[in-house]
């Protein structure tokens, strides 16, 4: 954790961080809600954009709502948030390739620039 978090810290302000919801690959070791906390007010502090990969949601609880702590600490605090979520494991959509993009905006101004740039 002590590495993340320094590693997190000299980043640059702006940067955008791919952490993985939960279980994560190929580590396994998942951060605990408080450390998640830790992490998150670090990002907001560097202005750092959090990038979550979600395709492991529910593999790792065995709750997809419980998997999505991270994510939701995050959306919780007002910040920006991105978040790819794969369907192909955790939903047993493997032929299908499923999946979303979820882009949290912190107003409506955000939100209209990245729908242009979506389009």
């Amino acid at each position: 954790m002590t590495t993340l978090l320094e590693g997190l810290g000299s980043a640059p302000s702006g940067a955008i961080v791919l952490l993985h919801a939960c279980a994560h690959n190929p580590t396994g070791v998942d951060p605990t809600i408080d450390q998640w906390d830790q992490i998150r007010r670090l990002m907001r502090s560097k202005g750092l954009l959090p990038f979550f990969d979600s395709a492991y949601q529910g593999f790792d609880s065995g709750s997809l709502d419980t998997d999505a702590k991270s994510v939701r600490m995050f959306v919780a605090d007002g910040g920006e948030v991105l978040v790819a979520q794969s369907y192909a494991k955790n939903m047993g959509l493997y032929g299908e390739r499923d999946g979303a993009l979820s882009i949290v905006c912190r107003n409506v101004d955000v939100a209209s620039r990245v729908e242009s740039q979506l389009n």
